[in-house]
């Protein structure tokens, strides 16, 4: 058999294996989110609900960090920085038996429990260890197994967000300058996403992630307004990126003084007493997205939303679960693109076709801001939402804000948290 054949059957054999666990983490996040969170109160218990709330945060979220510190600590955060570690060969093989089950069973925990974490994190990373483990098994060297981990990463990805040109994109931009993309490699990328994507729409179904309105193309007034969004949009995702190592060094001093477990479940149960009082504030972000567009509300709610958002999510992301961060970023920048066109529209009416343009390609700039990739950025949300005519709006709100990023001392998030990750002790190296 040849090795194009041989990679690229692996290649089909670990995307389907993804796509049945990605839509098996989705399922069983939903519904333990439903347990948790989403039942109405009953007259007069309002606060037996705070309660529960609280109670119920904090288990599921110490119970979530404490499992990735005692198994897998490498599973703690998106797990996406330990892929490129691993690639680049700057980190152990990745200990895939170990990584699936903690990133499975403490990503459903912790999201369940109303923590800003995405979805697309714990998959990427489930993904990569599918691919260590079928590569490590069945791969003829060391080409094979970082090929396959390579594929199945970006089939992790496209399997969250049900976007296959999104999961390709990634590997492509993200994963470039760790890995040496060959032809066999991609075409094993390729493959590998799309049977994860086709696996996933037959057990879920899922159709757009974001079915909200699909906007008409964006007129030259918008792309020229595109321009200073764009940079709003640069200069928060470079503070966004800021704030995640200050949390991280916070939280590890104070972990260092009462531990790790009492840290997580202090976070986990305000967290379950926001969802009763605010749910909007918490959660991973697609769900408010769409309520977003669907139904924007004042501009002073978007003020709040988008000042709790941005203070909890580097808190839930050092907390020590698993958990992503493409998808917080979502709501955040669907509250930009609102607050940028609702401020205009009270300054110069009618300058733009609308506040939804703003808010998709809000999405896509703060992705390019902080992931550093814009063209993974733009087709996700353009697979994502069904909006292809925005995308050269999207693509000049991306470009533009990783340049503003980039000028103000912004590096991608993923090469920070990979060095953070290099100065901090690594589990015991096996082979693959």
């Amino acid at each position: 058999m040849s090795r194009i054949v041989r990679v690229n059957l692996l290649a089909v054999i670990a995307g389907t294996i993804v796509g049945v666990i990605g839509s098996a983490f989705f399922l069983h996040r939903s519904r333990l989110r439903s347990a948790v969170g989403d039942r109405p109160p009953r007259r007069g218990r309002s606060g037996s609900r705070w309660a529960i709330g609280a109670i119920a945060g904090a288990g599921l979220v110490g119970g979530a960090a404490e499992m990735a510190r005692r198994f897998a600590p490498e599973a703690a955060g998106s797990g996406i920085q330990e892929i490129e570690g691993t690639l680049a060969g700057l980190r152990p093989p990745l200990r895939w038996w170990r990584i699936v089950p903690v990133k499975f069973v403490g990503g459903v925990m912790a999201m369940a429990a109303g923590m800003i974490l995405g979805r697309e994190g714990p998959t990427i990373q489930i993904g990569g260890a599918v691919g260590a483990a079928i590569g490590g098994r069945w791969g003829s060297d060391e080409y094979d197994y970082k090929t396959l981990i390579a594929a199945a990463s970006g089939a992790g990805l496209a399997v969250a967000f049900n976007a296959p040109l999104g999961g390709i994109l990634f590997v492509v931009e993200e994963l470039r300058d760790k890995f040496s993309i060959t032809p066999i490699a991609l075409n094993g990328v390729v493959v590998a996403t799309l049977a994860a994507t086709e696996t996933g729409i037959l057990i879920l179904n899922p159709g757009r992630l974001l079915p909200i309105t699909v906007f008409e193309a964006a007129t030259w007034r918008d792309l020229a307004l595109a321009v200073p969004f764009a940079a709003v949009v640069g200069a928060y995702g470079a503070a966004f990126n800021a704030l995640i190592p200050r949390a991280q060094d916070m939280l590890r001093a104070l972990a260092q003084r009462i531990g790790l477990l009492p840290v997580a479940m202090t976070i986990g149960g305000a967290i379950g007493v926001l969802l009763s009082l605010l749910p909007d504030a918490t959660g991973g972000g697609e769900g408010l997205a769409l309520q977003l567009l669907a139904q924007p509300p004042a501009l002073s709610m978007l003020l709040v939303l988008l000042a709790l958002r941005t203070m909890i999510f580097p808190v839930c992301y050092a907390s020590g679960t698993p958990g992503g961060i493409f998808a917080p970023q979502l709501a955040v920048g669907a509250l930009l693109g609102l607050l940028f066109s609702g401020a205009l529209a009270a300054v110069l009416p009618g300058m733009t076709s609308g506040p939804g343009i703003f808010a998709v390609a809000g999405m896509a700039g703060l992705l390019a801001a902080t992931v550093g990739a814009p063209l993974t950025g733009a087709m996700l949300v353009a697979e994502m939402s069904g909006n292809y005519l925005l995308l050269p709006m999207m693509l000049v709100v991306a470009a533009v804000a990783s340049v503003v990023a980039g000028s103000l001392g912004c590096r991608p998030i993923y090469d920070v948290l990979l060095e953070r990750t290099l100065r901090s002790p690594a589990p015991v190296k096996v082979e693959p």
